[in-house]
């Protein structure tokens, strides 16, 4: 008769240990990237806040794929129906910008024509409530971020 010899676990104590480790090291990171604010800008740039913010709310770059930007960027002469040209050094740097700060995310690109903010995968997502307004007459558009965003939600989008 051999002698017992004592069970092996199936994981070393140092292996979980390790694993531990990583998960601490690796997860907070990956947590901030899937929580990021797409509103929240990481650069700042004057041009396209005064420029963009003279008609419109001044649509932070992640909310559109580079891509997205540079197709807008470049038919500003119909940009949504109005003349929105600009100077061409001007137009160049916020182009710039906004490409250089596009959301990278494909749920932010878009398969329309024209790239919308309200065409892409992560506004469907995010504002099926908004859209069921707007369906039912009580949203005027979907843009008008104002009509269910209110006071800080709405300072933080703007910007100010």
């Amino acid at each position: 008769m051999s002698p017992l010899r004592p069970v092996r676990p199936p994981f070393r104590l140092g292996t979980i240990l390790r694993g531990i480790s990583f998960l601490r090291a690796v997860l907070p990171a990956a947590l901030a990237v899937a929580a990021d604010d797409n509103w929240q800008q990481r650069e700042d740039n004057a041009a396209w806040r005064a420029e963009c913010s003279a008609c419109h709310l001044a649509f932070p770059p992640g909310l559109l794929s580079p891509d997205d930007w540079a197709v807008i960027m470049s038919e500003l002469d119909k940009h949504f129906g109005a003349n929105a040209s600009l100077e061409e050094r001007v137009r160049k740097d916020i182009s710039a910008y906004l490409v250089r700060n596009g959301n990278r995310n494909r749920s932010f690109g878009n398969t329309e024509e024209t790239p919308r903010i309200t065409g892409t995968e992560w506004f469907f997502r995010s504002h099926k409530s908004a859209i069921r307004l707007w369906q039912k007459g009580r949203v005027k558009s979907l843009v008008d971020c104002a009509v269910c965003h209110k006071g800080p939600d709405i300072e933080r989008m703007s910007g100010k």
